[in-house]
């Protein structure tokens, strides 16, 4: 397998700032983030009854800048889309909103980044193949795996978008 994948900063801390605490919507939302992809909270962290580990959240998104809104909102509207964790019904995207609430605007917020040519199990995408494999919503979400993967395995986080799959 050959990665030409890193992650890159999306808001500065300032924005994150802005935002959690003023409500602030950063304009590039509706402009150059309004674009497909793969991002990635890191959160502070925290300590529990087995250890410290370093939450995150990763996510995939069509349009990022509405995706992040979405996330950023203090209570779900129009949908009660719930899930069944156990015997609770929880509304999806609680983990990422509750997180993001939690850390009161201390946090990162990165976006993956493609450089070149990617190749997973014989399967190549980039440049001289499918230039933007973040427009295919297939290949997105393969990418938002592999990131979750590479969060929990590689840079040691604990992926919150695992943890009803996780047996911790």
């Amino acid at each position: 397998m050959t990665c030409n994948l890193h992650w890159q900063e999306l808001l500065s801390r300032d924005e994150i700032h802005n935002w959690v605490h003023h409500r602030q919507v950063p304009r590039r939302l509706l402009t150059d983030l309004a674009s497909p992809g793969v991002y990635r909270f890191i959160f502070p962290e925290a300590r529990d009854e087995n250890a410290a580990h370093t939450p995150c959240y990763v996510g995939e998104a069509g349009n990022i800048g509405s995706r992040l809104r979405d996330h950023f909102r203090l209570e779900p509207s129009g949908t009660d889309e719930r899930r069944e964790v156990g015997r609770r019904g929880l509304r999806a995207g609680w983990q990422v909103r509750g997180s993001i609430q939690n850390a009161a605007g201390e946090f990162q917020l990165q976006v993956l980044m493609i450089t070149g040519a990617v190749t997973m199990c014989g399967l190549t995408f980039g440049p001289n193949s499918v230039s933007n494999p973040l427009d295919d919503s297939f290949l997105r979400k393969m990418l938002e795996n592999w990131a979750i993967l590479a969060s929990e395995h590689i840079d040691h986080f604990w992926p919150l978008t695992r943890t009803e799959l996780s047996s911790r």
